[in-house]
C-alpha cells in the first residue's frame, strides 16, 4: 500500500462515517455498524487495510461515544490481532504508522481491557 492508497482508505472511511451519521441520522454506533458492512471486504482480508478500517472505524466510536465500544469487542479484538503482524506495519511511511498507532492506542485506551463474561 503506498501512501497515497493509505490515505485514500482513511479518508474513504472518515467520509463514510460522517456521511451517514449525518445523511441517514443514525447514531454513532449504527454509523459505525454501516460502515463496517460497507468496508466488510477490507475488513475480511485481516491484512493493513482491515487494519486502517477498523481503527478509523472504532476511533471514532472512542471519540464520540466510547461507551458504544463495548459493542464492537470483536472487531476491537480483530484489531488487536492485526496490529501483531509485522506485515502490517511494513512500508507505511513514519507519519502513516504514527497515525494509525495513534488511532489504535486511542481505541484500546476507550474501551479498557476486555470484560469477562459470567460463567
Amino acid at each position: 500500500m503506498d501512501s497515497s492508497a493509505y490515505y485514500e482508505l482513511r479518508c474513504a472511511v472518515v467520509e463514510m462515517f460522517y456521511e451517514t451519521l449525518r445523511e441517514e441520522n443514525y447514531t454513532i454506533g449504527q454509523a459505525a455498524g454501516r460502515c463496517l458492512v460497507e468496508f466488510q471486504r477490507e475488513v475480511r482480508g485481516g491484512a493493513r487495510d482491515a487494519l486502517v478500517v477498523l481503527s478509523v472505524i472504532l476511533s471514532r466510536v472512542a471519540r464520540h461515544e466510547p461507551e458504544a465500544l463495548a459493542r464492537f469487542r470483536p472487531e476491537i479484538e480483530g484489531m488487536e490481532g492485526i496490529v501483531k503482524k509485522a506485515s502490517c506495519w511494513r512500508g507505511l511511511s513514519p507519519d502513516e504508522k504514527e497515525r494509525l498507532q495513534e488511532d489504535v492506542r486511542f481505541v484500546l485506551e476507550k474501551a479498557g481491557p476486555p470484560r469477562r463474561q459470567p460463567e
